[in-house]
């Protein structure tokens, strides 16, 4: 055999450790990443069923009463709620329909309003006009679920008007106390039962139910799977072709 012929015999052999590696790696790598996401979807199944947990096991408190409210407790509340003074959540969908979650402000005994998302109300087509909407100004009685406010992305600024009621786009506690110029608590309630009529009650304690995330995690691992095995089938057929050369 000439020098040629063994550079390159050589050349290949070369070429094909270098394959063999890159394939390991790159196995090693998506395989890891595919494992991680499936772990990840386990996780926040069982951060569901903890959720759904503490919403089955909440207790049911008076608002005046000196125990902490703790999550998904049920909370009964009395007050009158600022009639002139709520907000439009704005980007809330309900069955393929734009809208808003209407939060409104409620005066109770306390130091403090509470904030009560009285349910969804569909938004008119033109956008520079707001929905209208009365609500009740006798006492209130109503037994609702503490949750806690959450903020979204926003993708621009959140400007308010001096006019109510105000079309804002996230749950700001803070900036919320400040429009209505009294201390807000720390909670969102929501209502066990509808409190006005023209309004959805559309609210879950979770959006995706464990199972589903149980389901992308097996899909997850099944990829795993299927990507290792057809890596090792890749470097079978490479092994065997090499074999068949000698």
């Amino acid at each position: 055999m000439s020098n040629l012929q063994c550079g390159y015999m050589h050349s290949k052999d070369r070429q094909r450790n270098l394959f063999k590696w890159i394939l390991a790696l790159q196995a090693l790598l998506i395989c890891s990443l595919l494992v991680f996401l499936g772990n990840w979807q386990l996780h926040r199944a069982a951060e569901k069923e903890q959720l759904l947990l503490q919403f089955t096991q909440g207790e049911l408190k008076q608002n005046n009463s000196a125990a902490p409210i703790h999550l998904f407790d049920k909370i009964e509340l009395s007050g009158q709620l600022l009639t002139d003074h709520y907000f439009f959540l704005d980007n809330r969908t309900w069955q393929g329909q734009v809208g808003y979650e209407v939060i409104a402000a409620l005066k109770t005994n306390q130091a403090h309003v509470e904030l009560i998302s009285l349910g969804w109300l569909a938004a008119p087509r033109d956008r520079n006009l707001l929905p209208s909407l009365t609500l009740p100004g006798s006492l209130l009685n109503v037994i609702a679920y503490a949750d806690k406010p959450s903020k979204s992305l926003l993708l621009g600024d959140d400007t308010w008007t001096q006019s109510w009621p105000k079309r804002i786009q996230q749950l700001d506690v803070s900036k919320i106390s400040s429009a209505l110029n009294t201390p807000v608590s720390e909670w969102l309630y929501r209502p066990v039962s509808q409190v006005i009529p023209e309004l959805t009650l559309t609210w879950k304690p979770v959006v995706m139910p464990p199972q589903r995330h149980t389901g992308y995690a097996v899909q997850w691992y099944g990829l795993a799977t299927a990507w290792l095995i057809c890596s090792a089938f890749l470097a079978r057929k490479m092994f065997i072709n090499k074999e068949s050369s000698v």
